[in-house]
């Protein structure tokens, strides 16, 4: 499935409704590997990212298959991040008639989405950090085509300019155990 059946598919698994883009990002990465959807990936500040999942995002909300709304929230007492924001996508209602015929055209690509969305759902609450930790940890695996202890995890994460605590390893291998993905 192409990465804009692909994000409609996120979307319908999750509800209708994810908060975040690094949260489809990671989920999306999650579902290239069982191949249910088509998109490149490469490294990037928040681990592995997509510009094929990025465009197809901005194009289903240009298109009026998606919605996007901006939260934020302007908090003087932290110097660190006064200003946070998050985007939110959820299915519009032409969305989701596109969804009803995309799912009888996908079948087992939507199958795997929803139980990729489901075990992430169980696992970490959709949690975009969690997730991050997970696909840093995969991709790092899949490079080095290998297993690897959480200390040699760590090491190559900072040739990638990620910083893995032992807690963030933990917590995204258990991840990956449930996603069945080593």
């Amino acid at each position: 499935m192409d990465e804009f059946d692909g994000v409609l598919a996120m979307l319908n698994a999750a509800g209708g409704r994810i908060p975040g883009r690094t949260t489809i990002q990671k989920l999306g990465y999650f579902a290239t590997l069982p191949d249910a959807i088509r998109a490149h990936y490469r490294p990037h500040y928040y681990g592995p990212y997509s510009a094929d999942i990025a465009g197809a995002i901005q194009t289903l909300i240009s298109y009026g298959f998606i919605e996007e709304r901006l939260e934020t929230s302007v908090a003087p007492e932290s110097a660190a991040t006064p200003d946070w924001k998050r985007y939110t996508y959820s299915l519009t209602t032409d969305g989701e008639r596109l969804v009803q015929r995309l799912e009888k055209e996908h079948a087992s690509e939507f199958r795997e989405i929803e139980e990729i969305v489901s075990i992430c759902r169980d696992t970490a609450n959709l949690d975009s950090k969690t997730l991050s930790w997970a696909a840093k940890i995969h991709y790092i695996q899949a490079l080095e085509k290998k297993d690897m202890s959480h200390s040699e995890i760590r090491e190559t994460a900072r040739t990638l300019n990620w910083d893995l605590t032992e807690d963030q390893i933990e917590r995204g291998v258990n991840l990956l155990k449930n996603l069945q993905i080593s």
